[in-house]
């Protein structure tokens, strides 16, 4: 049994089992053997002469250790913080701010930025900022059950430390640089980007040795260097795409020759969210995947958002059928009648794997309501909607973007078919103008004051429902899907790129973020955004830019409603208050029932 005084400076585990650490950082060896996330050391004794009173000497880490400090030590001074450093006790928010950071203790955030080869300890702030983990016991202060959010896979990242150099230098480029963008700290963001870009040096060093393809490391080390583009303000854009894209060609490579893991789950959910945004074929979706699909959603997660999970898995085929659907709808040459009925088919499976699980959802989570008055705000939509927690937000609004995408599809190729054969055809628009409706509508309750982890739960649901609108030629709901995307880069300090959402400019810090400046500034674009789809989808009339409108009066029935409780209440029709147009047809309902209400706008219809 070790003493005590043996067990000074060894890791959590290591002093709980009662073995023996050797300090090694981030991971000791222990930890790496047994897969344990590795943690609280008892950073005081790591110290020689604690007691004295002049600065202390730093533990001197042998040269196995050294392998494992990926952060650069030489450039920082060891007794001390760096220069820049100083002024951030003074940048970080107040307290009263609520919107800030403030919370986090402020010595403990400058320790941790100070002390750069300590990448648990980064982490671990990392994860306290994405997660907005303030409250007692780091628990979460937004309506988000840690891990249930769709980048639930960041809460492995302490697990993953210490398994390669290349993926902890990954690690270390992606915590730094949202550590950095939080802090506006443009030393940190730039020591981030230059471990980015090493770890992609050693990527491409790797990828050509036999056996790469079999490496769980770099197959994470995708992921990570995914989410460093996002937070780097690169999120949507070409170099983004390109590790979504060989993280795919990785996962189909290995997946013969490795056991399966969490892991696996959320690189197909990321190839999936980015084909879904792009309506590309996914090589996940085709039919011959499905079998192996299954037996990669049932492997045992962390995350126990099984909802989420569910949705994801009966989705899959989805990008394939859209990427068909438009291609037969641009095509200049007539479709075979047997190529639209295919879809057809396959749209109307589609609906038949979804429906069991929107059922489950209702009977699991509560459905959204809305409070009796409305909000009067340029930014707001009039009656937005109330969720139980981030979790249900989140499913609801995957299952009003699927069936949006759904019905839209089936419309596109209806145009393709003699007018006996559609029967449905004048009742498909409601529909789906009321699921984006909703979307938008959602988007204050995960979007608002809270985490970044809550965030970007509305980037796809958002990015979807922003491109129906352009397909629509709908400017001014357009420019109102374009706000919101700005009012999340200025909240969390991270942009997205120039790709995303024809946003140029979108920066830390950059004025183009301006909700009321962006919509002026992106006006020409969208107009060649819509003449593009106008000349490559000449037989969807309804996507016109002269096409019709999406409002709809509140007096007709839908389906749609039969997810959201009743209200006693009658309808209404809403119109401008205070100044405010909240272009709706909606119900102040305790429980919406949502009679087609259209997305909301922010300007009068006299401003454009």
């Amino acid at each position: 049994m070790l003493s005590e005084s043996h067990k000074r400076g060894f890791c959590k585990f290591c002093k709980e089992k009662g073995v023996q650490c050797d300090k090694k950082k981030p991971r000791c060896s222990e930890c790496v053997a047994t897969d344990k996330s590795c943690g609280g050391y008892d950073m005081g004794h790591i110290f020689i002469n604690v007691d004295s009173s002049g600065p202390p000497a730093t533990w001197n880490r042998g040269q196995s250790a050294q392998k494992h400090l990926l952060l650069d030590l030489a450039s920082q001074p060891a007794t001390s913080p760096p220069q820049h450093l100083d002024m951030l006790a003074a940048s970080l928010p107040s307290t009263s701010d609520a919107m800030s950071l403030g919370s986090v203790d402020a010595s403990k955030a400058i320790l941790a930025l100070a002390n750069l080869a300590d990448l648990h300890h980064l982490v671990e702030l990392f994860l306290d900022l994405y997660l907005r983990r303030y409250g007692p016991g780091k628990t979460v202060v937004d309506p988000l059950t840690a891990g249930n959010e769709c980048g639930g896979w960041r809460l492995l990242l302490p697990s993953w430390l210490g398994r390669s150099e290349i993926l902890d230098t990954a690690i270390g480029g992606m915590v730094a640089s949202f550590i950095g963008a939080q802090y506006q700290d443009v030393a940190l963001s730039n020591h981030g980007g230059n471990m980015y870009l090493n770890a992609l040096q050693m990527v491409q060093k790797a990828l050509p040795e036999l056996g790469a393809s079999e490496r769980k490391h770099l197959l994470a080390t995708t992921l990570v260097m995914s989410s460093t583009e996002l937070f780097m303000s690169n999120g949507g854009g070409s170099s983004q795409l390109t590790h979504i894209e060989g993280a795919t060609r990785l996962l189909n490579l290995s997946l013969d020759s490795m056991d399966l893991e969490e892991l696996h789950i959320y690189i197909v959910n990321q190839g999936l969210f980015e084909a879904i945004s792009s309506r590309r074929c996914y090589p996940c979706s085709s039919s011959g995947f499905r079998h192996l699909a299954r037996q990669i959603y049932s492997v045992p997660r962390a995350n126990h958002n099984d909802l989420y999970f569910q949705w994801c898995e009966r989705i899959l085929p989805l990008p394939n059928i859209l990427n068909t659907a438009d291609t037969v709808v641009s095509s200049t040459a007539p479709a075979p009648i047997s190529a639209v009925l295919a879809i057809l088919d396959d749209l109307a499976t589609l609906e038949q794997a979804i429906a069991p699980w929107y059922e489950l959802l209702q009977s699991s989570m509560s459905t959204p309501w809305t409070f009796p008055a409305a909000q009067v705000s340029t930014d707001s939509v009039p009656f937005p909607l109330q969720f139980t927690s981030i979790e249900a937000c989140t499913n609801y609004c995957l299952y009003w973007i699927s069936q949006l995408l759904i019905l839209e599809a089936r419309q596109m190729v209806y145009a393709r078919l003699p007018p006996s054969e559609i029967p449905e055809h004048n009742t498909l628009q409601p529909r789906i103008s009321e699921y984006a409706s909703l979307v938008c509508r959602s988007v204050q309750y995960c979007a608002h004051n809270t985490s970044y982890a809550a965030t970007e739960n509305m980037f796809l649901p958002l990015d979807v429902v922003s491109s129906y609108y352009v397909r629509q030629g709908d400017h001014e709901r357009v420019s109102w899907c374009i706000s919101a995307f700005a009012r999340m880069s200025l909240e969390h300090k991270i942009g997205f790129a120039k790709k995303k959402m024809e946003m140029v400019g979108v920066r830390i810090g950059d004025s183009a973020c301006d909700p009321e400046v962006l919509p002026d500034r992106l006006e020409y674009r969208f107009a060649q955004r819509c003449r593009t789809h106008r000349q490559s989808s000449p037989g969807a009339s309804a996507m016109a830019l002269t096409g019709p409108r999406t409002a709809l009066s509140s007096g007709e029935p839908c389906s749609v409603s039969s997810g959201l409780r009743k209200s006693r209440r009658s309808a209404c029709t809403l119109g401008p208050v205070q100044g405010s147009v909240l272009g709706f047809a909606t119900q102040p309902n305790d429980r919406p029932t949502t009679a087609h209400a259209a997305a909301p706008r922010t300007r009068p219809a006299a401003a454009h």
